[in-house]
Parts: C-alpha cells; structure tokens; sequence
C-alpha cells in the first residue's frame, strides 16, 4: 500500500493499515513528516507553527497518539478575545455562562438563535461537527446561495463569524458559506489540550514503525482496466519512475490530489481544483517576558493584516504566535524589515487593550503557507457526493485530507482512517491482492 502524504490524514491511514497487517509505506513530498503542524525551531526549541490544539472530541487523533505512545496531553483550553466599545470580550472554554453572555453581545437575538439552533443540533448528533452531515446538507441547499456575511446580520458577522472561519479557514465571511459552518461551530463548543512534548514524539514513534520516503514528489496514478497498480514518483528531483502498488490513499490537499489524478482523470482533476484554498503567514516570538494573562491568552484583530495574537501556550505565555490571514493578511512582502514593522503595529495593540509590557524579542520565526486553509465550496456536500462516485470507478484509490470532512486535526485524522478501513474491505485480507 502506498499513503501519499506525510500530514495527519496521512499518517493515520498509514498507522491503520499497519494496524490491519498490511505493508504500507508513506510517501511524502517535504524532507520532513507533519504536514501543516508546522514543525520547526524557535531558537534552541522546537515549535509547531501550525495545528497544535487537540480538542476533547478528538477521538481518531487521540487513538492514533496513543497507539504510537504519546499520548499524554495538558489543558489548553478555548480562549479567544474580542474588543467591542473598548471592553475586551473573552470566549473562554473553562468559562461557560461568562462565555454564552458574551456571545448574545455580539449580534441580534435572531443570529444568536440561529446560531445556538446549529450548536444543539452538533451537541444531538456529532457527525454534525463534520463536512457533509445530514442536517448542515440541507443548511446547504437551503441557504447556500450566499455567503455566512448574508446568513448573519453584520454585527454578529464582525464580531464572531468572522474571527472563526479565519482562524479556521483563512476566509472572510463571504468566502465561506452556511452549509460548511457547522465545522466552525464545533471547534467553538470544545476544550482543547495540547501535546506535552509536542508532535515531534509522535512523529519519531511513527517513522519507527512504518516506512517513510521524504523528498518524493508523486507524478501521477497508474491504472490498468480500471484499478490503480502503482505510482509516478520523482525522488530528490530526479525524473519519475514508477513503482507498484496494491492500493493507493491520496492524504493530499484537493489541490495537490488534482495535480496527481490529472492525466488519469481530469474530470475529476478540475473537480478538485475547485475547492477554495487561502494563505496564511504564522510568525511566532519569543520574549524576555509574558505578554498575556492566564485569564485573557489571545486576542482577534479586524483592523489590519494581522488577525489573531495568542500565546503558544497556557503557560508559554512569553511565546506569541501572530497570525496574518484573511483577505488584508494575505502577505506577499516578507521581508524581515515588512515583518518587524508588523509585529511591531501588533505589539501596540497588545499593549493598548491588553495592557501587555513593552517586552524584548528574544527569537523570532516566520512561516508561511500559500494554501494554509482550506474554505470549501458552496453546496460543498454535492461535490464531496461527485468525488465519491468518481472515485468509486478507480479499485485500489481512496482519498482522505481537509476538503473531506473539514480542516480540524480531528477531521482529517477521520478521513485517513476511514479511507484505510475502505481500502483494505475492498483488497481483503493481506497476501490477497493479486
């Protein structure tokens, strides 16, 4: 078996299928595995630039972990502050009844209904937390002519929607659509915790037990009368050979998973290549001293490029992480001198309305995705029904990745293993696959 892609869809197909005994190997296109948690160093420390909060709810990531020995997590929590009439408005995970109160601030009583309708329905039903589901399908067909900023009045698409399909897709309102929203929502009602050592265990464990090629770039499918025999692949950028597999998941992004079925099925190709992507720039910093308070650990900004200003973590209060996403976070200058004056404009806002020191910067990292998130498609349930069927005709392909069930850890680490559990029902037992 052969799982394209080092990130979490990935690495969970791969660890099922190992599981389930077959010989499985992971190719992935970086010189290192994680994907979009964004391993990298701040000074002498290694960091996550990406995905690091797991919520409570996250079973499939949290079975995976565990299976690989490192599963030992410490509280993080959901904390997130907005400013309105020059009072700070926390949504803090640990503080329900202070959180609801702050929220029916924040819009009409006809959005906030409209809201809290969405939240019992994912609180009833959590397939409801995931792309796709029955109730958001007919959200879909119902409302998905326009966009969340016409689903909601503009107060409560200022002040809350907002900041959430940023933080969580790197869109504005009206780049994201009611039928997909549920997933946002979800990731609002959950208590976090984050891993205490970091992926980076995870990761070693991982690399221990299944096979990893790094710097191998998948060209394209194989297919013969119909089912998959193996793969192009371009390792260290050399010209691609072929190699033969029994099953393929593609762990990809819609984006790359186009490029890699293009020449064998370009409807499907153009398909894929639909789903909206946006950018982000994550720029973390380390200072001689905290810059928030346990009780406020982030702050969103509607105001200029940079959108959210957190803490790494609960007690890493000295390590900020700001992110430039959305529409005038959308960077193309990342020069040194461009980033300085940035943090710079952040660290006055911080100041101001935090009341933050006038801390020193010790280190500073910057990182950049040119498709960070992914923002789906309007009536996004039809296209994820059209991708099924097209993949249905190719034995041996299963897809899994952040257009699937949605971009969380959780969702994407669920679309690896069910893609996995699909894959070996159709090939059967190992030694069978002939």
């Amino acid at each position: 078996m052969a799982v394209v892609g080092g990130g979490i869809a990935g690495l969970t197909a791969a660890l099922r299928l190992d599981l389930l005994g077959h010989d499985v190997e992971v190719i992935e296109a970086e010189g290192t595995l994680g994907g979009r948690f964004g391993l990298d160093k701040l000074g002498d420390r290694r960091v996550m630039t990406g995905g690091k909060n797991i919520g409570r709810q996250y079973h499939t990531f949290r079975w995976f972990t565990s299976e690989l020995g490192s599963d030992v997590y410490e509280s993080f929590g959901y904390n997130a502050s907005r400013i309105k009439d020059g009072k700070v408005l926390t949504l803090d995970s640990e503080r329900r009844s202070q959180t609801l109160r702050n929220i029916r601030r924040m819009g009409s009583s006809r959005d906030f209904a409209r809201m809290a309708g969405m939240a019992a329905r994912i609180r009833a039903d959590r397939r409801n937390r995931f792309l796709g589901s029955r109730y958001f399908s007919g959200v879909s067909r119902k409302h998905d002519h326009t966009p969340l900023s016409e689903f909601f009045g503009p107060e409560m698409t200022d002040m809350l929607v907002r900041p959430m399909v940023i933080r969580n897709n790197g869109a504005e309102p009206g780049e994201v659509y009611p039928g997909t929203f549920g997933t946002n929502i979800a990731m609002l009602m959950d208590h976090y915790d984050q891993l205490s050592g970091g992926i980076q265990p995870v990761l070693e464990a991982f690399a221990k037990r299944v096979p990893v090629r790094l710097n191998s770039a998948v060209e394209g499918l194989e297919i013969r009368d119909g089912k998959v025999t193996g793969l192009r692949i371009s390792e260290e950028g050399a010209e691609a050979k072929s190699s033969d597999y029994d099953g393929v998941v593609l762990a990809t992004p819609a984006y790359a998973t186009a490029e890699i079925v293009r020449s064998a099925r370009p409807a499907l190709a153009r398909r894929l290549s639909d789903v909206n992507y946006f950018p982000s720039t994550v720029v973390l910093v380390e200072y001689d001293r905290d810059m928030f308070t346990h009780d406020v650990r982030a702050l969103a900004m509607d105001d200029g490029p940079c959108s959210n200003a957190g803490s790494y973590g609960q007690e890493d209060r000295h390590i900020v992480r700001y992110t430039y996403s959305g529409r005038e976070g959308r960077l193309t200058d990342l020069s040194a001198e461009n980033i300085d004056r940035l943090t710079g404009e952040t660290e006055e806002r911080l100041v101001k309305y935090l009341g933050a020191p006038r801390a020193e910067r010790v280190n500073r990292l910057v990182k950049h995705w040119k498709a960070a998130y992914s923002g789906y498609l309007p009536y996004h349930a039809e296209f994820l029904a059209e991708v099924r069927r097209s993949v249905t005709d190719i034995a041996g392909l299963e897809l899994a990745g952040d257009y699937i069930q949605g971009v969380s850890i959780e969702a994407c680490a669920r679309t690896g293993r069910a893609a996995a559990g699909r894959l070996a029902t159709h090939l059967g037992s190992p030694g069978n696959h002939a």
